[in-house]
């Protein structure tokens, strides 16, 4: 079914085409009819998949790639406004437009829109409705903002009355979508490079609920609504929890009585919460118990959300995206029920974030007793003096200082890709899992190293 009828384009230029929901974006746009094209100045498996589609994409950003057939420039947040692609199109009469703007768009064309926002645990709440939905037969479209293992991609093409999709509240993305249902996981201090605080984007959310036909969400966030009709997922809990190396079998209660005993294949407490919004928002849809229970039991994840790449010397090593203080203390907490030894490597993300939230990184990381800290990834930052990987390190190491016991507690700074993958390999044999944490390139770096020899 060609669902996007109603953006009338004939040919769409995605600058920044390779990220993972312009990439999205750009398969939906093709799989409507529509002319695309684009550019990325990296190479990857996904550009890949793009020029595999028939799309054009240029290896750099030049004014020469802008054409005048083009009608319509969509940019990632990546890119800034004197990106030489940008002010050519400008030049040129064409409409311009930034990806979430463009998201926005692209929704009108589905009937009923699940949105599902929050400041940690969206992607894999987003895939496993995805997944629920797919397992009913509800042929949706859903839009990821990472890589479903069973699904097999970050976009999948479906027909036109659902679209589920990850709604980003960076610089407030979010804004342009009116979903039938929107779910907000959480609401932490992130992104401090443009919220001033916590009540910067509680409002930032509070907005996004406002446009949104009903909430799925905790307890424990309160918010101020004009004509929302708020559905909480107070009712849903999860009892008698038992977990393994491969995830928990629970107790499923709504309002007090039981619904249903669950199996979810994943390690961490925090994704037992995201499935119970799964639940909450698959019931809402009308789908039945018996197949929402054997789409969960059947979900096999996100890729780098726990995700196992290798086994050196009997050791799994695994990577998982968490970034920001309450995403480590929980990635930490799930890994540490499944494994006794592990040895954590992390990359911060940002040096904005790690400055802002400096003091809680700390608290976090100082409880680790071997750590490894890489150098910063900056994204789309310049170095920011006090928020780097080497600031955190200088940090923790007085506190073990302080705290008298050094001797009993390894850390370290290291700033090359060699250097660590030797350190991996020398010290797998006296761990039973290393951690990799962060949402930067070292992930993806360690898994085409270590995968050579696995």
């Amino acid at each position: 079914m060609k669902n996007l009828s109603k953006l009338h384009k004939s040919h769409i230029y995605f600058i920044g085409i390779g990220g993972i929901s312009m990439s999205g974006l750009a398969k939906m746009v093709v799989d409507s009819g529509i002319k695309v094209s684009g550019s990325d100045s990296g190479s990857s498996a996904e550009i890949q998949v793009l020029e595999d589609m028939g799309i054009t994409i240029f290896k750099s950003h030049d004014e020469k790639n802008i054409s005048k057939d083009i009608d319509l420039v969509v940019f990632s947040g990546a890119i800034n406004a004197t990106n030489p692609e940008i002010i050519r199109a400008k030049e040129l009469g064409i409409e311009v437009v930034e990806r979430s703007e463009f998201l926005g768009v692209v929704s009108q064309s589905y009937d009923k829109v699940v949105a599902i926002a929050g400041t940690h645990g969206k992607t894999t709440t987003t895939a496993l409705i995805g997944e629920i939905f797919v397992k009913a037969e509800k042929n949706p479209t859903i839009h990821i903002g990472g890589e479903s293992v069973s699904l097999k991609g970050n976009t999948i093409i479906g027909g036109s009355e659902y679209f589920i999709v990850e709604a980003c509240e960076y610089r407030e993305s979010f804004r342009y979508l009116r979903p039938h249902i929107g779910v907000i996981t959480n609401i932490d201090l992130d992104h401090v490079d443009y919220y001033s605080g916590i009540g910067a984007i509680q409002s930032a959310f509070e907005r996004f609920a406002d446009n949104c036909g009903s909430i799925v969400c905790p307890r424990d966030i309160t918010l101020k609504k004009s004509g929302t009709i708020i559905n909480s997922a107070d009712g849903w809990e999860a009892r008698f929890i038992k977990g393994d190396t491969c995830g928990y079998l629970f107790a499923v209660y709504f309002k007090a009585h039981f619904w249903a005993e669950v199996r979810l294949n994943m390690i961490g407490l925090h994704n037992i919460t995201n499935t119970l919004f799964a639940i909450a928002v698959a019931v809402e849809c009308g789908i039945d118990k018996d197949t929402i229970v054997d789409a969960i039991a059947g979900f096999l994840g996100v890729g780098r959300r726990y995700e196992k790449i290798a086994t050196c010397d009997g050791c799994n090593v695994i990577i998982d995206y968490a970034h920001h203080p309450t995403e480590l203390k929980c990635s930490i907490e799930g890994i540490s029920g499944a494994y006794s030894r592990v040895l954590y490597i992390f990359q911060p993300h940002t040096y904005s974030r790690t400055l802002g939230l400096f003091d809680e990184f700390v608290e976090v990381l100082s409880e680790l007793n071997d750590l490894v800290l890489f150098k910063t990834y900056p994204a789309r930052e310049d170095v920011i003096v006090g928020g780097t990987a080497m600031d955190l390190y200088h940090k923790l190491i007085a506190e073990k200082i302080d705290k008298t016991s050094i001797e009993n507690r390894a850390i370290r700074y290291m700033d090359d890709i060699v250097d660590i993958e030797k350190y991996i390999r020398k010290k797998a044999g006296d761990f039973d899992c290393i951690l990799v944490l962060g949402a930067g390139d070292l992930a993806d770096k360690l898994k085409k190293r270590l995968k050579k020899e696995n």
